[in-house]
This record gives structure tokens, C-alpha cells and sequence, in this order.
């Protein structure tokens, strides 16, 4: 099966993460919004390269809400304190 969703891109989610830091959107949408904008790729993609350190406690907040144990505002909170919107930023600048 041919996945048919665009490519991940970090200025993209860096964006409507930061909706939700300006609290123009719930904390629900946004990780909605990273879920379908393939933030689980982008994660998996940055934690075995140069960011791998930067990456791994951002992986543990996106994989407990994924799995029902964090709830949404912990793991957005945990996500904006642990740097996420740099992260995107330095992936973005390749």
C-alpha cells in the first residue's frame, strides 16, 4: 500500500506547534495536527542523528500520549519545555 501523505516538514508543525504556544488552538488539535503531519517520522528520523540526545526525552512525552498514558496539556507542556520548537527549527535548517 502506497502511503500518499506528503513528506514531513518541520516548518509545518513547528508552525501549528506554536498555535497552540499563542493559544490560538487546544492542546488536542495541535498534537492531532503533529500526529498527521508525521511528527512520529520526524521524531524517529532526528533521534538517530546529531540530535539524538535532544530527541530521546521528546520521543518518551510522544510516545506515552500515543499510548494513553500522558495526557495531551503534560506531553504539550513537556514538549514545549524540552525544545521542540528549536529542534524543528534545526531540522528545518538542515
Amino acid at each position: 500500500m502506497i502511503d500518499e501523505r506528503p513528506a514531513s516538514d518541520p516548518v509545518k508543525l513547528a508552525s501549528q506547534f506554536d498555535e497552540w504556544v499563542r493559544g490560538e488552538t487546544l492542546v488536542g488539535r495541535m498534537l492531532a495536527n503533529l500526529k498527521t503531519g508525521r511528527m512520529p517520522e520526524v521524531l524517529a528520523g532526528a533521534a538517530d542523528g546529531p540530535y539524538a540526545d535532544r530527541v530521546a526525552p521528546l520521543v518518551v512525552l510522544w510516545d506515552g500520549w500515543e499510548r494513553g498514558k500522558t495526557i495531551p496539556l503534560e506531553v504539550a507542556k513537556g514538549l514545549r519545555d524540552g525544545g521542540l520548537e528549536r529542534l524543528l527549527a534545526d531540522l528545518a535548517s538542515g
